[in-house]
């Protein structure tokens, strides 16, 4: 899997909603497979458009269930003490 809880992520893909796609979230947890694919419950920052599964109408909701494949997780970078690259004058 791609993701875990506690990660940030990107939307890649989001069948049914492309508003979604380039949204940043949060994943939440381990969701029920989506057609076989393994997923999460991801929450975006705000009010995201989802699909959902059973009418197909789109809603707008801060929780939705993402399959890990459409998400790519946000590394951060190393904080470091040092200054490595200062310069004196």
């Amino acid at each position: 899997m791609n993701c875990k809880p506690g990660d940030m992520a990107i939307v890649l893909r989001a069948d049914g909603a492309p508003a979604s796609i380039g949204r940043i979230v949060e994943v939440i947890e381990v969701a029920p497979d989506i057609d076989g694919q393994p997923a999460w419950v991801v929450r975006f920052q705000g009010v995201g458009v989802c699909k959902n599964k059973e009418t197909g109408e789109l809603t707008l909701d801060t929780d939705a269930d993402c399959p890990d494949a459409w998400l790519r997780p946000i590394s951060g970078v190393p904080v470091e003490d040092e200054q490595h690259d200062e310069v004196t004058v």
